[in-house]
């Protein structure tokens, strides 16, 4: 089995990109909005999948308010 790693968030703030860790994916969800507000756009996720292989990666957008994965899939 692969060895898990934590999540990894990446946006662009102005002319800034920012890239960092979160220790959880949980923490990730629940700070989104706020990822989302300083976003230009779209924010990145990178992660572990239990039981998998690989970095699974989600692109996150706000519409009429609420975070909403646009696009997912394996790296």
């Amino acid at each position: 089995m692969a060895r898990a790693f934590q999540p990894t968030v990446s946006y662009d703030e102005g002319y800034d990109s920012k890239n960092f860790s979160v220790p959880t994916y949980a923490e990730v969800k629940r700070k989104m909005k706020e990822y989302l507000a300083k976003a230009n756009g779209i924010v990145s996720v990178y992660r572990h999948r239990r039981g998998e292989w690989g970095e699974w990666f989600e692109h996150w957008e706000l519409q009429q308010g609420q975070p909403v994965i646009i696009k997912e899939g394996w790296q």
